[in-house]
Parts: structure tokens; sequence; C-alpha cells
């Protein structure tokens, strides 16, 4: 698993859809009064990761309503990764 995305990675629509997806989420997740542990984050990075690995690694073609692209995955766990680096921060469990 890769810790920083690639520059043109970064760039691309996808990846930026699927990081402002759990931007928004969180945002409205802290509207509501709601908090995700770091084993909740850590188990959704995770997910998002394989997810992305099967669809690099898959030479059939996958299509459908509910797909997402490999940038997509990619951009969502970034987005993740950040949330659990601030939260560590925010509550003083910083490495």
């Amino acid at each position: 698993m890769q810790d920083t995305p690639m520059c043109s990675e970064t760039a691309d629509p996808d990846y930026q859809a699927g990081f402002s997806r759990i931007v928004w989420f969180v945002q409205q997740a802290k509207l509501h009064g709601l908090r995700l542990s770091d084993r909740q984050i850590v188990h959704e990075i995770m997910q998002r990761e394989r997810a992305a690995q099967i669809r690099e690694q898959s030479s059939l073609p996958i299509v459908g309503p509910g797909v997402r692209s490999v940038a997509w995955n990619r951009g969502q766990a970034d987005a993740l990764r950040e949330l659990l680096h601030a939260q560590r921060e925010q509550y003083g469990k910083g490495l």
C-alpha cells in the first residue's frame, strides 16, 4: 500500500471525487455529533485500498452503477488517512 499518492493521480477527477466524498461525509457526521473511532477509520482505509488493488489487478472488465475506479478508491483512502491523522492530533494520540 502506498501512503502518498503520485502527483498525476491526485489530479485525476475520480481521485478528487473520492476524496471530496469522504470530506463531505465527515462534515455531515460532525453536524450530527458523530465521530468515527480510529479503529473504524483504519478498517475503512484497508477496505478502500483492497478495492483499489482488486480493480488494478483484475483483467476482467467490471461494470455497473456501483463500481468505482482505482483512483476513486485511493482518493477515499487518502482522505481517511488525513482524517485519522487529524483525529490523533486533536485527541493527543499523535505518533
